[in-house]
């Protein structure tokens, strides 16, 4: 999530939306709201000094979670929310001009989406590195929440972390529905007593002990029978916590295996009807293979595989026919070959004189990828792209 900036995010919104939000504060009311200019907010800025503090926190804890929203993966969320709950209110959530705006609108117009979205886009967020793993074969039907199941779940989380770490002497376990059917389970716990500077009400710094809330969550997919886990520690803290919710909300007992992983398929490229089919949303000006890794199904004398790199100018019928020539010349055809690894390389749109940003994702087979290493809208984009060519394969 970007950085917090206040005063750019009054300055984005539509003065309407945050007249909404706002207005009924008594500072804010001395505001000429319509005769204030676009990019002069200085009202607005001497208005919002003088609320007192625990307003402003409230409304910095509104707006952070707008602009959380307003990104890629929040958004994407909210609009899936808003289908759900609030289908009739879609034309008017996508005729605000900008995406602050529409998170800014969600959350005044349809405030249960946008709960449900601001929650939910936590957990996407949490979705990268080691932090997140999935396991398959689980019953495939909905768990039957009870207030007993929500218990165990609770004792055994709070027992795992204070037996290993001694952290964790309380647990609260809230779970949510998604429109998809996915169950998710987000479990709070404190974590070790931290000090750190505060502000007092004389405006004086102070030392502050407390123990900080940490959270893990577990997105349960009936359809899939699989169990995600996002919690810090690897899959050596994610199986224990895999081991506490299938016993609790489950009633199972599930041996100790390793995760899934998702499974890559690049044979297609030497499909002639194959290419890089893109969406306008996207703003991808062009995609090209940059490299590829083959390896030969039959026994070729002395070659185990072969790696090619092409320019950035050649498309893919080129690349073919260079590879079509090459395996003739060793008495191969694509019928007998594997491509195993690739170099794809994302050019997006530019802004005006600007030009746009490239992206280069390598991948391996069967599982191995770099994408989520990339920016947040970059990765949200290239994903939904393996997925179109196939390169997703499960």
């Amino acid at each position: 999530m970007a950085t917090f900036d206040l005063k750019k995010q009054l300055t984005i919104h539509d003065r309407g939306l945050l007249r909404q939000l706002l207005g009924n504060e008594p500072p804010m009311q001395t505001i000429d709201w319509d005769a204030m200019p676009r990019n002069n907010i200085a009202p607005l800025i001497a208005a919002w000094e003088a609320m007192d503090d625990a307003k402003k926190r409230h409304y910095q804890v509104i707006l952070q979670d707008v602009q959380h929203l307003a990104e890629p993966t929040g958004l994407k969320v909210l609009i899936e929310e808003l289908e759900w709950r609030h289908p009739d209110k879609l034309p008017v959530f996508t005729a605000q001009l900008g995406t602050a705006d529409k998170a800014l609108w969600a959350f005044q117009n349809a405030s249960d989406a946008f709960d449900a979205a601001a929650i939910f886009a936590r957990a996407e967020a949490l979705r990268n590195g080691q932090q997140a793993n999935i396991w398959n074969s689980l019953p495939k039907e909905p768990i039957a929440i009870t207030p007993e199941k929500i218990s165990s779940l609770e004792h055994q989380i709070r027992s795992y972390y204070w037996s290993r770490e001694m952290r964790g002497e309380v647990c609260k376990v809230h779970q949510y529905d998604r429109h998809d059917g996915s169950q998710y389970f987000f479990a709070y716990l404190p974590d070790w007593p931290d000090k750190r500077l505060c502000f007092d009400e004389q405006e004086q710094l102070t030392p502050r002990e407390d123990a900080y809330a940490f959270s893990n969550a577990f997105v349960f997919e009936p359809s899939l029978g699989t169990v995600e886990l996002i919690a810090k520690g690897g899959k050596k803290v994610q199986k224990e916590l895999r081991r506490a919710f299938c016993k609790s909300m489950l009633g199972i007992e599930v041996d100790d295996e390793d995760p899934m992983k998702p499974v890559y398929q690049l044979d297609q490229f030497l499909d002639p009807s194959f290419f890089f089919v893109t969406e306008t949303n996207e703003r991808i000006q062009d995609v090209k293979l940059r490299r590829v890794r083959i390896v030969p199904r039959v026994n070729v004398p002395n070659i185990e595989q072969i790696e090619f790199k092409f320019r950035e100018a050649t498309d893919l019928p080129s690349i073919r026919s260079f590879l079509a020539t090459q395996l003739a010349s060793m008495q191969l055809g694509f019928d007998q070959i594997s491509v195993t690894q690739a170099g794809i390389q994302f050019q997006f749109m530019g802004n005006g004189d600007r030009k746009g940003k490239t992206m280069t994702v390598n991948v391996s087979c069967p599982n191995t990828c770099d994408l989520k290493s990339k920016p947040e809208e970059q990765e949200m984009i290239g994903r939904a792209c393996f997925v179109r060519w196939g390169i997703i394969n499960g």
